[in-house]
C-alpha cells in the first residue's frame, strides 16, 4: 500500500479539541478513496506524487480543524418563525423596488446564501434594490410540522403568504438546490402566492445527465430504508456518504489547495465558511426522506409529472439556472423542467454547484444575470 494511515491518526483527526473543528465528514470515505485511487501498475513517480497529494490533503484537513476563523453569526433581523423554521430580513439599500424570498435546501443551512459580508448573495441583492427574505429550515427533524413532504410544502406556503402580505404583491422567489425543487412543488399548488421563480441548480429529472449522484443514492437505498425503519429519520452521515462517493477525489484537491492558501486571505475565509456549511448538514425526517429517495431518485416522479402539476405555472416567468460543471445536480436534470414549461428562460453558467454562490466569479456569471432577469433587464 502506498500510504499507511494508522488507527491513532484516524482517531486524532476525528477528535474535536476545545475550539477546534471536527474533521470533515465522512473522513473515512475520503481517506479510503484517496488510498484506493492508485492503480497497482502506475509508475513509481506517479505513485510518489499521489502519496504527497494525500499527505497534503491530511495536512490541509488538520489546518482546517485548527483554524481560528469562524463565520460571524448573522446580524439579519428575524421577523418570522414557526417550529424550527425562521425568516430573516435584509432591507434594500435605498428605496426598495423589489422583494425576493430565498429558499435553501433542507440538507444544509441557509448560510450559503449569506456566506460572508463580501460574498453574500443576500446582501448583494439588497444592494441592488431588493428587500431580501432569507428562509432557514433549522433542524427540521425536531419540528413536528415538517415530518412529511406535504407538511414541508405547506410550511413554504405559509412563509410565502407572510412575505406576500408584507410586500403587498406575489413574491418573487429563488430556490437553491433541493430548495428549488420544493419551490416548484409549493408554487404549483399555490401559484397565487408567487411571482417570478428562479430555480438555482434545482434537480427535476433525477435520471438525467451524469449518473453518479443517482447511482450513489440507489446503492445506498437499502441502508437508508433500514435507518428510516429504525429511526424514522435519515442521518446526515448517510447523505454525506453519498456526496463523498460522487466525487471522492475532491477532498484531495480541495484540502491540498487550502493548505497553500495565504493565512488570513479572503480565499481562505471563503473556504472555511463553505466547509463549515457543508459539515453542518442536518438529518432529514423520515417522511421527507422517503419521498426524496423513493419518489424522486427512485421513480423520478417530478419528471414524470406524478408529483405536482406544473400546468398551473404556465403564466409565471421562470428562470432555470443550470451550472454546466455541476455533478450533484447535472444541468440536464435542472433543465428538464422546461419540457413542461417551455417558455422558461435558461441560464448555463460555467461553474459547479457550490460556485453558484461561493465562487469568485459568482457575481458576474450568476448573481448579475439573475438580478437583471428579475428586474426585466434580460
Amino acid at each position: 500500500m502506498f500510504i499507511r494511515v494508522h488507527p491513532w491518526l484516524l482517531f486524532f483527526m476525528n477528535y474535536k479539541k476545545p475550539n477546534h473543528r471536527a474533521a470533515p465528514r465522512p473522513l473515512s470515505v475520503y481517506l479510503g478513496a484517496a488510498m484506493g485511487m492508485v492503480s497497482p501498475d502506475i509508475s513509481d513517480e506517479d505513485r510518489e506524487k499521489h502519496r504527497i497529494a494525500v499527505e497534503n490533503m491530511i495536512r490541509g484537513i488538520k489546518k482546517y480543524q485548527a483554524h481560528a476563523y469562524y463565520r460571524d453569526t448573522t446580524d439579519l433581523e428575524q421577523i418570522w418563525a414557526d417550529g424550527t423554521s425562521t425568516l430573516r430580513f435584509c432591507p434594500a439599500k435605498g428605496a426598495a423596488k423589489n422583494s425576493i424570498l430565498l429558499i435553501p435546501s433542507m440538507i444544509n443551512g441557509s448560510e450559503i446564501l449569506d456566506l460572508l459580508p463580501d460574498r453574500s448573495f443576500t446582501r448583494w441583492m439588497a444592494g441592488q434594490g431588493f428587500d431580501v427574505y432569507l428562509f432557514d429550515w433549522g433542524n427540521s427533524v425536531d419540528d413536528d410540522g415538517l415530518q412529511s413532504m406535504d407538511a414541508v410544502i405547506e410550511r413554504l406556503a405559509q412563509v410565502g403568504r407572510f412575505v406576500k402580505d408584507r410586500a403587498g404583491k406575489p413574491i418573487d422567489t429563488l430556490g437553491y438546490c433541493m430548495g428549488g425543487t420544493l419551490l416548484m412543488g409549493v408554487a404549483a399548488r399555490h401559484p397565487d402566492i408567487f411571482g417570478k421563480l428562479v430555480l438555482l441548480s434545482a434537480p427535476w429529472n433525477f435520471h438525467a445527465g451524469d449518473p453518479r449522484m443517482q447511482t450513489q443514492v440507489q446503492l445506498g437505498t437499502p441502508v437508508a430504508l433500514q435507518l428510516l425503519e429504525a429511526k424514522n429519520l435519515l442521518p446526515v452521515d448517510w447523505i454525506q456518504n453519498v456526496f463523498a462517493h460522487v466525487n471522492p477525489a475532491l477532498a484531495i484537491s480541495k484540502f491540498s489547495n487550502f493548505l497553500d492558501m495565504a493565512d488570513g486571505s479572503a480565499e481562505e475565509k471563503v473556504f472555511i465558511a463553505v466547509e463549515d456549511w457543508l459539515n453542518g448538514g442536518q438529518d432529514i425526517a423520515g417522511g421527507v426522506a422517503r419521498t426524496c429517495i423513493l419518489d424522486w431518485y427512485g421513480r423520478n416522479a417530478p419528471a414524470k409529472g406524478d408529483w405536482v402539476d406544473l400546468s398551473t405555472l404556465e403564466g409565471h416567468s421562470i428562470l432555470v439556472v443550470a451550472a454546466d460543471k455541476d455533478i450533484l445536480v447535472p444541468p440536464e436534470s435542472a433543465i428538464d423542467v422546461t419540457r413542461t414549461l417551455p417558455k422558461a428562460t435558461v441560464l448555463k453558467p460555467s461553474c459547479g454547484h457550490i460556485s453558484l454562490m461561493a465562487g469568485r466569479n459568482a457575481e458576474n456569471t450568476v448573481w448579475t444575470p439573475v438580478c437583471d432577469w428579475l428586474k426585466g433587464l434580460a
